[in-house]
């Protein structure tokens, strides 16, 4: 969504009021007005918050160490969990190239929320949701999306400001679900008003035929950018990159009508490379299958959160054992090799470890399996898996609360399984 984040890095003392943090407000932190000077005259809240700020930022580049440099993503970003990722990084600079105003672009961000929006701040980053990068195939699909937003920013489009209270508390609800309760904001509000501002809908006419040209020029494929729109169309909450648009029919002519201008003059594919001390990129795919006992809507909600917990221990696993390969997300797989891991449950058991039955134990004995894409297996075993826990503990905690160990565990089996042939070499994308 073409919505801007209207915060400087020069102005930052004019933030929102609303000191500390909270259960109630999802325990996140915003920035406070008059930073400097109650800092310097000695307040001694505000000198609680900076630590406390600090001990955020800190965490915030501590998780985002190994995946693409924290150093490249602007301090008020790194919190949220903000990355870089080289390929679109790449994709921007090509469609910009010898456009008005490239200088003043800095980087792609991907912001890890849910929700399918994009926006170029004032500052020059253009920052994607994952949840938008995941509903789209490929590279070329992601261009269109990207060559638009940069559209705006070439055309210096003005942007208007959403005004109505019950639209604008919507707006807050739909960002603090998004956020969830593992990141760790600086500044809420900053968020709800740049996903509060919007272009007008000639505007965006005009920059979807304008992504067309640019697409043209870098020599992406065209028709992407239909099959991107449909895959985004059924977005229509507060945070779609939907919300101010045109109608799809209407979009879906205005690029048809654009292919046809342009395609004569689209310039050869383009190569993408990797930086050279890019490890090669695998994505591997996590297929728990489901449990046909009593407990299934239990063994359910764990592999969810298994799930959820898988890629940040692979890489955090990978780079502790020097593998020879670095995973990457589901909306990055498609420039990566591809593994499979499945999980089978094949008995499910608990049992009491004292006579009176105050600790027991819950066990599962699953299959585990690791596979090349071409179905090559590298590990096929029975493995045994299981957490006590008191009576004072229900199964369903002790069950769930487990969930980041299993995931762990699963990133070893993938690690200690696959051979240093599975990786091959380097290519273009």
């Amino acid at each position: 969504m073409p919505f801007p984040f209207p915060f400087s890095r020069t102005k930052w003392s004019a933030g929102v009021i609303n000191y500390g943090a909270d259960r109630k407000n999802g325990g996140r932190i915003a920035i406070l007005r008059n930073f400097p000077q109650n800092f310097l005259n000695g307040d001694e809240k505000m000198r609680g918050f900076v630590f406390a700020a600090a001990l955020v930022l800190f965490l915030g580049i501590w998780r985002l160490s190994g995946q693409e440099a924290s150093s490249k993503v602007p301090v008020e970003w790194q919190s949220w969990g903000a990355e870089t990722d080289w390929e679109l990084t790449e994709i921007a600079q090509l469609l910009l190239r010898g456009e008005p105003n490239a200088e003043k672009f800095k980087d792609v961000l991907v912001l890890p929320l849910k929700d399918a929006n994009a926006f170029i701040n004032p500052d020059g980053y253009l920052i994607i949701t994952e949840g938008l990068l995941e509903r789209l195939n490929g590279r070329d699909e992601i261009a269109f999306v990207i060559a638009h937003e940069l559209a705006h920013f070439v055309k210096g489009h003005p942007r208007n400001l959403e005004t109505d209270p019950t639209r604008l508390e919507r707006i807050r609800t739909e960002v603090e679900r998004g956020l969830g309760t593992s990141v760790v904001g600086t500044g809420l509000q900053l968020l709800v008003n740049a996903v509060a501002s919007y272009y007008n809908r000639e505007r965006e006419r005009e920059a979807d035929a304008e992504a067309i040209r640019l697409m043209a020029k870098a020599g992406f494929e065209l028709n992407a950018a239909r099959s991107a729109l449909k895959n985004l169309s059924d977005e229509r909450g507060f945070l779609s990159w939907f919300r101010s648009h045109p109608l799809l029919a209407e979009r879906l002519g205005i690029v048809s009508d654009a292919i046809r201008r342009w395609r004569t003059f689209a310039s050869p594919p383009p190569k993408l490379t990797p930086p050279p001390d890019r490890a090669n990129e695998v994505y591997v795919e996590l297929q728990i299958a489901p449990w046909s006992g009593t407990e299934r809507a239990l063994w359910q909600e764990f592999a969810e959160e298994v799930k959820r917990g898988f890629w940040s221990s692979l890489l955090e696993l990978s780079q502790q054992m020097s593998c020879d390969f670095h995973p990457v997300k589901r909306w990055q797989r498609h420039r990566a090799k591809i593994w499979l891991l499945q999980v089978v449950p094949v008995t499910w058991q608990i049992s009491s470890l004292t006579p009176a039955g105050d600790w027991r134990r819950w066990e599962v004995r699953m299959k585990w399996k690791l596979q090349s894409e071409k179905g090559e297996v590298w590990a096929d075993r029975e493995e045994r898996f299981s957490t006590t826990f008191s009576k004072d503990e229900t199964l369903k905690s002790a069950v769930l609360s487990s969930a980041p160990l299993f995931a762990r565990r699963l990133a070893r089996f993938v690690i200690q399984s696959c051979p240093t042939s599975a990786v091959g070499g380097r290519k273009a994308h």
